[in-house]
């Protein structure tokens, strides 16, 4: 009986969090209330406060449920064996169709935006891109196809700034445009940290991902 309840109570949490995540998608955090997010998911008051004490506490669940999501699919990709780059422009283009397709994904970034900087909480995820970001990027000097004397976290932290910049200036509901943006970016900063010998190659490699990830786009 006891496994039954933990079992229902955590189908519960995941409902709350998905009911959330689609307010939050589509709204700013401001106009989201509490009432929106309990007739989306068709629980009781006392059922949320259960699992989460306040409307904050249930975004910061979002960030980092997401967050860990985002961990798993990396690895995932990582796991391919792809050079330093070319895993690093599949992390952002796999980001991209994520943030504009799930709204976990979605909710989770805009969230990360607007309340991420109390407790810490953006600080801590994004440096955690940054250091993913980095790893990869130490790895790309070590293949050779990164010009030696260039710093593997700043490279981290341009291309944490650069998507996150992205969601800012495009417009990720509009996947054709948003992903043709994020094409450009990477354009524009390869020659900064790319032996010159390589830059036509990944942008090669850039224009096939463009092609495969406007296929694939499914805007919620």
């Amino acid at each position: 009986m006891t496994e039954q309840l933990d079992k229902r109570a955590d189908t519960t949490r995941l409902q709350i969090l998905r009911a959330a995540s689609r307010q939050f998608a589509r709204k700013s955090y401001s106009l989201v209330s509490l009432d929106d997010i309990l007739a989306d998911a068709e629980v009781t008051k006392g059922a949320m406060y259960f699992h989460f004490r306040s409307k904050y506490a249930l975004a910061s669940a979002i960030i980092e449920y997401r967050a860990a999501v985002a961990r798993a699919s990396v690895d995932q990709l990582l796991a391919r064996k792809l050079s330093g780059l070319e895993t690093m422009i599949d992390i952002s283009f796999f980001i991209a169709l994520e943030d504009m397709g799930d709204e976990t994904a979605r909710a989770g970034l805009n969230l990360l935006a607007s309340i991420g900087r109390t407790d810490g909480l953006q600080a801590d995820i994004l440096g955690q891109w940054v250091t993913a970001f980095a790893a990869i990027a130490g790895k790309a000097v070590k293949d050779g196809d990164i010009i030696s004397d260039r710093d593997p976290e700043g490279i981290g932290s341009l291309l944490v700034s650069m998507y996150l910049g992205l969601r800012q200036t495009s417009n990720v509901a509009e996947p054709d445009r948003f992903l043709r943006d994020l094409e450009k970016m990477w354009a524009l900063v390869l020659p900064g940290f790319v032996k010159h010998d390589r830059i036509d190659y990944l942008n090669q490699f850039i224009k096939r991902r463009t092609a495969v990830a406007l296929k694939n786009a499914a805007p919620f």
